[in-house]
């Protein structure tokens, strides 16, 4: 079954061994963030970072020297190909909108990294996902809205008959109760509840 695992650094961690035959997608500063979990993460087969070359330098310059001393054989997806980054692709956007437009408009929900990850996964007819570290947890500023674009992608990767793997730790499509009845929803989903939110 062929399989990607996109990794972000949020606490659903996923294993440090990696399986043979499945594809390991990191992004952003992912590959800073794991040394401070005891373990390197050289054994990526593609990088994402869709942020511009002046967010990327002011918020994280260390990245982009990063980028630039990583070789050829595995491809960065940056918004454009830059000469001083020999794996720097850019990423197929107009491609991957116009694919899964509907309605008669190129698709525009994309609102993380993880959305553009999960479209091309959908794209390239990937069997199975999983996803860790990409929890994005309920909030109403910048993450709560990610979840929408992620639950949205989640989504159609399930309608499409694929294999979708969340921790069960992550709070990514979880709920702690039915709407309507209420009715309490298994255990797992309380492993990210927000208490306030529950009892509200």
């Amino acid at each position: 079954m062929r399989t990607v695992q996109i990794i972000g650094k949020g606490p659903t961690r996923m294993p440090s061994q990696a399986r043979c035959g499945v594809e390991r997608w990191g992004c952003n500063d992912l590959n800073f963030a794991v040394k401070t979990w005891g373990w390197r993460f050289d054994a990526w087969d593609r990088w994402f970072d869709r942020h511009t070359q002046g967010h990327i330098l002011k918020h994280r310059p260390v990245s982009w020297g990063w980028y630039a001393t990583r070789g050829d054989e595995r491809p960065i997806y940056l918004l454009q190909h830059y000469p001083e980054i020999p794996a720097s692709v850019p990423y197929p956007a107009e491609r991957i909108q116009a694919h899964f437009g509907w309605d008669g408009h190129g698709e525009e929900l994309f609102t993380s990294s993880l959305d553009w990850m999960l479209a091309l996964a959908l794209y390239e007819r990937f069997q199975r996902i999983e996803i860790y570290g990409c929890d994005l947890w309920d909030a109403p500023h910048e993450r709560g809205r990610q979840r929408v674009g992620a639950h949205f992608w989640i989504g159609r990767a399930l309608g499409a008959g694929i294999d979708v793997h969340l921790p069960d730790e992550s709070s990514l499509c979880k709920n702690e109760r039915l709407y309507g009845c209420f009715t309490l929803t298994s255990p797992r989903n309380f492993q990210s509840v927000s208490l306030e939110r529950f009892l509200a």
